[in-house]
């Protein structure tokens, strides 16, 4: 891992890994003949061994005084090193199936004294999700699938506005009116099902 200062309270680390992990169990290709023969306690794949690699970048600070940022990515390869034929062989290619770019991002700038802006960015490459339903449901008969997901790109913003610091036994009260997924981004999860729409709402905390 590195760290290090750039300028004044800006900051960059970089992280890189590398791991060789043997025995690596994973699920048998749903479509095979080895998945759709066996029991369901037995439908699992021992991969040889399995190489994962990755690196994480972040970088924040403030640009200006009253302005902050964050930005930070991770890129992570799966790859298998085994035979390229057989159950192992198909379940080791699938491997490469996983999100392999993730990047999160967001601004703070505070607009007044106790008000706060904030906008946040999520991105997730696309990748391929294996789902596995009991069906009907109580049967132990299963159905599996895989599930295109396309990458996705989701906004959030928010206004805090600090209420009070200290009224009483009441600190820190804070009320937030926010704006989840701002442009109306559609994606799902791994399951296949849509994420929420825009949402906007309010929130308030506070602390004793």
């Amino acid at each position: 891992m590195l760290t290090r200062r750039i300028w004044k309270d800006i900051s960059l680390k970089v992280d890189y890994s590398h791991y060789e992990i043997k025995d690596y169990v994973v699920s048998a290709d749903g479509s095979s003949d080895y998945y759709k023969n066996s029991p369901w306690g037995r439908r699992k794949i021992n991969l040889d061994k399995v190489i994962k690699e990755g690196v994480e970048v972040e970088l924040n600070g403030h640009i200006i005084d009253p302005l902050s940022f964050y930005v930070s990515y991770a890129y992570n390869y799966w790859r298998y090193r085994g035979p390229s034929t057989g159950p192992a062989g198909v379940a080791g290619e699938k491997l490469g199936d996983r999100a392999k770019n993730r990047v999160n991002a967001g601004l703070r700038y505070n607009l007044f004294e106790k008000t706060l802006l904030l906008l946040d960015y999520k991105f997730q490459d696309e990748q391929i999700a294996e789902v596995c339903e009991e069906n009907p449901p109580g049967s132990d008969f299963w159905d599996c699938y895989d599930n295109q997901m396309a990458a996705s790109h989701v906004f959030d913003f928010a206004i805090e506005q600090t209420l009070v610091k200290k009224y009483g036994f009441i600190k820190d009260a804070v009320l937030k009116v926010y704006v989840n997924n701002l442009f109306d981004e559609e994606y799902e999860n791994s399951r296949g099902y849509p994420m929420t729409d825009c949402i906007c709402g309010a929130a308030l905390s506070f602390s004793f």
